[in-house]
């Protein structure tokens, strides 16, 4: 299979590019830089661009289900390398869930169940990633009565968005996962 995307490394990269890359270890605790931003780091405007979508999207606002949004909608689309990520994410945060968990939530059996507030928030995603065309009031109607306030449903739809963006990306390049990444689809 052919290798569709080339990684610049940190040592590589140009000033602007390791700028963005010291922008992503810096906001995130990360200590090595990830693939899918490695695979931008030949244009440090696309890996400006990307990383910046992404830090406004997740580290901006007050919505706590951020990376359970990006993964539902991630494993939903069928996107290996961010459905892979966000599990990760999901399982440093909320030390309730088990990989096995994740793995059931997206299973066609769907054997794990969510409390309610959860559950609101992940049909809604998918509603969002199959069809935003076909969302009706009842769809914000079922959020607001979990609490989720109109300025709360608008996050969860950009990060529904910005997911989708990233499922693209990834998923056309066929993205490698990063080392400490498992594989959940």
């Amino acid at each position: 299979m052919m290798q569709r995307y080339t990684l610049t490394e940190y040592a590589e990269a140009s000033s602007e590019t390791r700028a963005v890359f010291d922008d992503f270890m810096r906001t995130t605790g990360a200590t090595a830089v990830p693939v899918w931003l490695k695979s931008l780091g030949h244009s440090a405007p696309l890996a400006r661009a990307y990383w910046e979508r992404a830090k406004g999207t997740l580290f901006a606002g007050n919505l706590p289900l951020k990376e359970m949004i990006v993964f539902v909608v991630s494993a939903r689309n069928g996107a290996r390398y961010c459905s892979a990520c966000h599990a990760q994410n999901v399982l440093s945060l909320d030390k309730t869930l088990a990989f096995d968990d994740l793995k059931d939530l997206v299973s066609a059996e769907r054997g794990f169940k969510l409390p309610p507030y959860y559950a609101a928030v992940v049909d809604f995603a998918g509603k969002v990633a199959d069809d935003p065309n076909g969302l009706d009031d009842a769809d914000f109607e079922a959020l607001m009565d979990e609490g989720f306030s109109k300025h709360e449903i608008c996050e969860i739809i950009a990060v529904i968005d910005m997911a989708t963006m990233f499922n693209v990306y990834t998923s056309s390049l066929r993205l490698d996962l990063d080392p400490d990444y498992r594989a959940i689809l």
